[in-house]
């Protein structure tokens, strides 16, 4: 039997879980849970990062109290964030969260060294305000850290891997979150440091997830008294491409995360960088052994989860369980067309009453036709990205795999399979925890390789 120890840090909580493999069964046990607090401070929102390295040695001290047999530990999180290292090797700042929204003039100073076109075929990512590009732009020229003592940039599952281990490493997976990358050459980009004018000096190489692991540090395992030496493990440090690895993909699957975002592609050798999937929000991300999960980001059940609230709110005491019967008993048709405003809007309800009356001229009331426009608006929108991924990597598409918590609405999955016309399978609830376990089991050799777990996967 091995057990390992995953971290899967989100923007909101952070989990500590076992993972133990034997007789080809991965079983999975939560021992700890904590919540990836912020601060705030001028008007910006920072991670505290003291209390989420607490939080984690806390993790490793229960692990090992409830299984003194774990091998390894791994870490993946959230994208595009980082924190500043200084020339003693110290966080010069709490890491800035993506939730502080970067002004909109960065981001027009930024196109204007290099248009986002150009930037596009370069990084093949699509645009976001919170993207570390944009990041590292206004910190360099606006908040001047370089002549603060910055010196190094670590993305936060590598920040965490090197208080750890006090190993720095870039990992190619969070890297490709960031709008840095040369997605073809899977390496920085060269030509979008110059143009920014960032210093080469503020990063290290490329690192790939899989066969890298360091010990933790003998200061920490003294101070929570594990009475063990025990390597971390380097795993992809992206939760959605930790997602990816755990998902029983075949030569012709796809796959879609359901979550907040909904994440929809094929796994992929070569980033495919046209301009239509700048313009539709088509991504080229990495993922373990060089590979691109070439995908759509589509605003997913936070749909669901914005009506919820809302409803909550008016002390209708309703939930997710209630949508899948509710809108299994609306006869309406239709959909409307899922848009950035969904993400931001004050009235989800208001919004989807208002779009669908401007599209069909119907007014609806009943809560069961709102979600039932909700979730066909869903499928479409599903059905829209999966013809466009599959018209640029003139890849044959036979079954998707499903993966996340959407993968406990049942209402979805029947709307999924109504809309996509695809054959449908069900994977892992749990598939980032699953894919960091597959990736520190491949480095302990107790798999053989990412095939070989994507087989045992698929068997149960």
């Amino acid at each position: 039997m091995g057990s390992v120890l995953c971290f899967d840090l989100g923007a909101s909580s952070g989990r500590a879980v076992v993972a133990r493999y034997k007789q080809n069964n991965l079983e999975l046990l939560e021992v700890h849970r904590f919540l990836t607090t912020t601060l705030k401070e001028d008007q910006k929102i920072y991670w505290d990062f003291n209390h989420i390295m607490n939080e984690i040695k806390e993790g490793i001290k229960k692990a090992f109290e409830m299984d003194g047999n774990i091998e390894s530990i791994g870490i993946d999180t959230w994208g595009c964030d980082y924190g500043w290292i200084n020339k003693n090797g110290e966080l010069l700042r709490n890491p800035r969260s993506y939730r502080t929204e970067i002004p909109e003039e960065i981001i027009q100073e930024v196109h204007q060294k290099i248009s986002s076109k150009e930037h596009y075929e370069i990084c093949g990512n699509a645009y976001f305000n919170f993207n570390t590009i944009y990041q590292l732009y206004y910190d360099i020229n606006y908040e001047k850290v370089l002549l603060k003592g910055a010196k190094e940039f670590l993305f936060i599952p590598n920040l965490i891997y090197y208080n750890l281990t006090g190993k720095k490493i870039w990992e190619y997976t969070i890297a490709s979150t960031s709008g840095l990358l040369d997605a073809k050459k899977k390496e920085w980009s060269e030509t979008i440091f110059d143009k920014l004018n960032f210093p080469h000096g503020i990063k290290g190489r490329i690192t790939h997830p899989g066969y890298v692991s360091f010990p933790l540090k003998d200061e920490i395992i003294n101070e929570i008294k594990i009475g063990k030496k025990i390597n971390v493990s380097l795993v992809a440090g992206h939760d959605s491409a930790c997602a990816v690895i755990g998902a029983p993909l075949e030569k012709n699957s796809a796959y879609l995360i359901n979550g907040t975002w909904s994440l929809l592609g094929i796994e992929n050798d070569i980033a495919i960088t046209d301009v239509i999937g700048r313009e539709k929000g088509i991504v080229n991300e990495g993922s373990l052994d060089k590979k691109i999960r070439f995908m759509s980001m589509i605003i997913g059940t936070w749909i669901l989860q914005k009506l919820k609230l809302e409803w909550n709110e008016l002390s209708e005491d309703i939930d997710f369980k209630d949508f899948e019967k509710f809108a299994d008993q609306s006869g309406l048709q239709g959909d409307i067309e899922i848009s950035e405003d969904f993400l931001t809007t004050n009235s989800m309800e208001s919004l989807i009453k208002d779009r669908y009356f401007e599209k069909y001229n119907i007014t609806i009331k009943e809560k069961k036709d709102i979600l039932k426009v909700a979730y066909n608006s869903l499928g479409n929108k599903y059905k829209e990205s999966l013809e466009l991924i599959k018209e640029l990597s003139k890849k044959k598409i036979e079954n998707i795999v499903l993966l996340g918590g959407g993968n406990q609405d049942k209402f979805l999955i029947k709307t999924i399979k109504k809309y996509l016309d695809l054959s449908i399978e069900l994977g892992p609830v749990e598939a980032s925890v699953t894919g960091n376990a597959i990736v520190q089991l491949i480095d302990l050799k107790r798999l053989k390789n990412i095939d070989e777990a994507r087989k045992i996967i698929k068997s149960k």
